[in-house]
C-alpha cells in the first residue's frame, strides 16, 4: 500500500490491498479454520503446513512467473480499468513476496513454480528464532509501523484512516509481544 496506493483512488486501492494480501490469504484461511477446529498449533505448522496439497497453494499464491504474467496482461491492457486494476494487483503481489522471500528459512515458498520447485531457505527468518526471527520480527514490525504512519499521512478519509488505526494497533501489540515475551 505504501508503494503503490494514492489518494482519491478507491479501486485502485481496494485492488492494490487484496494484491498484497492474496499470497497469504490460503494459509490464513487454513490456519484460521484448522484452529477452530481445534487443531493444534504445533500440528497446523510442523506438519499440515508441509503437508502437499496446502505447498501446493501456497506455491500457486506465491509465484513469481503467475503475478509477472498478470502484470503483464494488465500492462498490456492498462488503457482499460480492468487492465490498469489488474496491474496493480499483480504489483501489490510481487512487492508483498519481495518481502517475503529473504525471511523465509524452512517454510520458504516456491516462488518460480510452475517453472521450477526451487525454494530460497533463507539464512534469516521473520519468526523461527533459529533464524534470528527475533531480530528480523522486530524489523519487520518496525517498517510495518513506519509505513503504516506514512499512509496515515497520506490519507485523510475517515474510514481509509480508521483501518490504518487498526493496522497500527496491531502491529504495535506485535511491537510490544516482540519486545517483552
Amino acid at each position: 500500500m505504501a508503494f503503490l496506493a494514492k489518494n482519491g483512488q478507491p479501486a485502485r486501492n481496494r485492488t492494490i490491498l487484496i494484491g498484497s494480501l492474496i499470497p497469504d490469504a490460503f494459509i490464513y484461511i487454513c490456519w484460521v479454520w484448522l484452529s477452530f477446529s481445534g487443531v493444534s498449533q504445533d500440528r497446523i505448522w510442523n506438519e499440515i503446513y508441509f503437508e502437499s496439497g496446502v505447498q501446493f497453494w501456497g506455491a500457486l499464491s506465491n509465484s513469481i512467473p503467475l503475478y509477472l504474467g498478470l502484470a503483464a496482461m494488465g500492462w498490456f491492457t492498462r488503457k482499460k480499468k480492468y487492465g490498469e486494476l489488474l496491474l496493480f494487483f499483480a504489483l501489490a503481489a510481487l512487492i508483498h513476496m519481495a518481502s517475503d522471500f529473504p525471511v523465509h528459512a524452512e517454510d520458504a515458498h516456491k516462488h518460480f513454480w510452475p517453472i521450477s520447485d526451487w525454494r530460497f531457505y533463507s539464512p534469516f527468518s521473520y519468526w523461527d528464532i533459529r533464524h534470528f526471527g527475533r531480530n528480523v520480527g522486530l524489523v519487520e514490525t518496525l517498517l510495518g509501523i513506519g509505513l503504516v504512519t506514512l499512509l496515515l499521512r497520506r490519507f485523510t478519509k475517515r474510514s481509509t484512516r480508521t483501518l490504518l488505526y487498526i493496522a497500527l494497533a496491531f502491529y504495535t501489540v506485535m511491537l510490544l509481544v516482540r519486545l517483552f515475551v
